[in-house]
């Protein structure tokens, strides 16, 4: 076992005075009022960057350069697809319908276990079945001076 791997496996069996001294002589402040389990992952999060090294120059400043712009959005929640739900897309002027089922997807009288299935066949080519059926929304582009790896 490598001295980190060792030292993960100390952390994940500290108590919570361990954990706090722990944290302490890493951040070299008092340990914030936490879950232990989210101590333990800061913890071992630093050990492993100073082992490996954390994210480069460039990342950072990108990183940094978002925060400031205030551009750095959360995600919205996934889409949840209850059975009974009936998806409706058109494609190349016929109207396509797939029934959300326990089971997956039916399409044309078959069960299908994934959307991507289902768009291959209607279109014949790749498609992200959640995309194709307006499921996810199209990534938008990044923004200015964020391009080509610029920060």
């Amino acid at each position: 076992m490598t001295a980190c791997a060792q030292r993960l496996a100390e952390i994940a069996s500290m108590s919570s005075a361990e954990l706090a001294a722990a944290w302490s002589e890493t951040f070299g402040e008092a340990a914030p009022s936490l879950p232990l389990s989210l101590l333990r992952r800061a913890l071992a999060h630093a050990l492993q960057e100073q082992v490996f090294g954390g994210l480069s120059v460039s990342a950072r400043k990108a990183l940094e350069a978002m925060a400031a712009r205030g551009i750095a959005a959360m995600p919205g929640p996934p889409i949840k697809l209850k059975p009974g739900t009936r998806l409706l897309r058109e494609w190349n002027g016929r109207m396509h319908s797939v029934l959300i089922t326990e089971e997956g997807f039916q399409f044309d009288g078959r069960q299908y276990r994934s959307l991507s299935q289902i768009a291959r066949r209607i279109t014949g080519a790749h498609w992200s079945g959640p995309r194709f059926f307006g499921l996810k929304r199209p990534t938008p582009p990044p923004p200015q001076g964020l391009r080509d790896g610029q920060a």
